[in-house]
This record gives C-alpha cells, sequence and structure tokens, in this order.
C-alpha cells in the first residue's frame, strides 16, 4: 500500500479486459479513488461503470468481497482488500426489454477478476539518502519489486507517463530496440525543481488480452526555485551522537545543489568541514573522535555554480 499520504486527490485506475460470450465482448471499467497508508485493511472506493455491445442493458454487479453490497452504475463502492489481491466481479446483463430477473432467459451474467491496486505506486525517497535529498525521488511500483530485473516482472508490462514539466524524460526503458519488454517497475529521478507534478504508470498482464490497469497520482514536491535565493529549513540546534534519536546533524537540501559544511568552536577552531549534496554529521572531527559535548558554531554555504540557497549560519548543542 503507499505511505505517506498528505493530501487527497482524484487518483484513478482504468481496466479494460476483453471477454467474450457466444461472439459478444463485455468489459468493465472502474476508477480507484482515496487516501491509501501502509494500513493493509485500509478501505478503498471503487466506481464501477459496465461497457456492453449494442443491444445489451446493464442489470448489476456481485462482488466476492465483504460487504458484498448491490452496486449500479457509477455509485462508489467501499470495500477492503490487501494491494495485489484479485476481486471477482460478475456482471450481469440482458438484452434491451429485458427484465433482469432471474427468470429472464436473456439475462446472461461474465465473472470478470480485476486487480483495482495493481498499478498503484509510491514517490519515496533514496534508500541509502532517506529524507535528505527532497527532489531526489523513486516511483516505485506495487507489489515492490527488488530491481529493475526483466526476469522478475512475469507476465507484468510497465508503462510510465510522466509529468510534461520532468526535464529531462526519466530513463525507463528496459530495452529502447524492444519495446514489447516495457519500462522499469521502478524509476529513480532527480527533480530540478519542486512543485506540483502528476504521472502515470500503466500496467498490462500480458497473459489476459492486454487486461490493462492505470493509476494517476498527483504530489508535491519542495523546495521551488525561482528568482530569489532561498532559505534553508530545520537546521538542526541540538543532537546527541550515538543516542536513539538526534542522533546525526541533518539538514534536508534538494540534494541537486553542492553545499559546504563547515563546524567550528567556540573559539573559532575548524572542528570539521564536508562537502556534498546532503547535509549529515555524526559529530565526529576530522580524525575520526567525537566532540565533546558543547556548544559550536556552523556555516553551510550553497557552492553550485548556479547557486540556490541563502547562507546558513549559527550554533547548536551536543548532548552526550
Amino acid at each position: 500500500m503507499q505511505k505517506g499520504y498528505r493530501t487527497l486527490s482524484l487518483i484513478s485506475i482504468l481496466v479494460l479486459g476483453l471477454w467474450s460470450t457466444v461472439g459478444r465482448a463485455q468489459s468493465l471499467t472502474y476508477e480507484l479513488m482515496g487516501r491509501y497508508s501502509s494500513s493493509a485493511d485500509t478501505p478503498d472506493t471503487i466506481r464501477l461503470t459496465p461497457h456492453l455491445p449494442a443491444g445489451f442493458v446493464f442489470c448489476s454487479f456481485d462482488f466476492d468481497v465483504i460487504p458484498d453490497e448491490v452496486l449500479v452504475p457509477d455509485e462508489v463502492f467501499i470495500f477492503t482488500t490487501p494491494a495485489n489481491d484479485t476481486i471477482n466481479v460478475t456482471l450481469y446483463y440482458t438484452t434491451t426489454g429485458g427484465d433482469c430477473s432471474g427468470s429472464d432467459p436473456n439475462r446472461t451474467s461474465v465473472v470478470i477478476p480485476i486487480c483495482p491496486k495493481r498499478a498503484l505506486f509510491n514517490v519515496t525517497y533514496d534508500k541509502e539518502l532517506q529524507s535528505l535529498a527532497s527532489l531526489k525521488r523513486v516511483f516505485r511500483s506495487v507489489p515492490y519489486i527488488a530491481s529493475n530485473n526483466f526476469s522478475q516482472i512475469g507476465n507484468f508490462r510497465y508503462f510510465w507517463d510522466f509529468d510534461i514539466k520532468m526535464i529531462p524524460v526519466p530513463e525507463v526503458d528496459f530495452d529502447p530496440a524492444d519495446a514489447s519488454k516495457g519500462q522499469f517497475p521502478n524509476v529513480y529521478y532527480t527533480f530540478a525543481t519542486g512543485g506540483v507534478y502528476q504521472t502515470t504508470l500503466s500496467v498490462i498482464d500480458i497473459s489476459s488480452n492486454l487486461d490493462t490497469a492505470k493509476f494517476t497520482r498527483i504530489f508535491n514536491l519542495h523546495p521551488v526555485f525561482g528568482d530569489n535565493l532561498i532559505d534553508l529549513e530545520n537546521v538542526p540546534n541540538v543532537f546527541t551522537p550515538g543516542g536513539a534519536t538526534n542522533n546525526f546533524f541533518k539538514v534536508e537540501t534538494s540534494g541537486v545543489n553542492q553545499f559546504s559544511f563547515k563546524v567550528f568552536t567556540r573559539s573559532g577552531a575548524l572542528v570539521y568541514q564536508h562537502t556534498g549534496n546532503i547535509i549529515s554529521w555524526d559529530g565526529k572531527n576530522y580524525y575520526g573522535d567525537d566532540l565533546p559535548a558543547g556548544i559550536y558554531y556552523y556555516i553551510i554555504e550553497d557552492i553550485s555554480p548556479e547557486k540556490k540557497y541563502n547562507p546558513a549560519k549559527g550554533f547548536f548543542y551536543i548532548y552526550r
């Protein structure tokens, strides 16, 4: 399931499955909407719309989930199911003019298996950088596939549709010369700036007559760079090296710009210096020795060719 959703936005899945009964085709469209969390039993809302050939009319839906409610077209149905479970939806229909009753000789049904959450994906932080680089992100599909290994995706094929504001375009193809392999289930990407973005993942099950699920998510990243330099936020004023919490001096940055981070004693002696895209310090000096408890001063400067941040200066306490 998705983790850490902060906003409720319309997110949709479109599944188009083709089945035939006596030469006729039936299909089903559904939208998945709601706020999701890490809980496997978080309720989801689904809106169903039947599609039938000319001469036939919709009667009803039947679900094999609990609670099992009678649905009407475009009515929202609330159900609970783990992320990758398949739901069997029975679609009942009849010929135009039929009464849909159990005695209607033209009443027909077809069982349509659907997987409402097959195309879910998270926009997470890079695991190694944790939350230190806000613009370095991973689009990670559900189910979680450990690596972009083609042998692990089975009958699924993944296709991404990224926001046009994402420049350069993410590299996603397993094999640019072979479109049948689809694209990576996990995409690593560094944004040039924050803002509101929209991305869609389509997942095709090639064993089910090209059964396709689409999931669209709108998300908001920060910081948003403009003409003016911005301030670093939430610089710690105390931390406890080696403690259970606050054991690193961490400052979230974009992860794109280069920073110079310097630490001084109260007398002005430089005891630590580091240059990099992220700021994370364990309270040790140049020689790997723990600095004693006390007050220290810091200077953080954006040293990138195109500066985005104002310098930050201040002091903090080390508690041991």
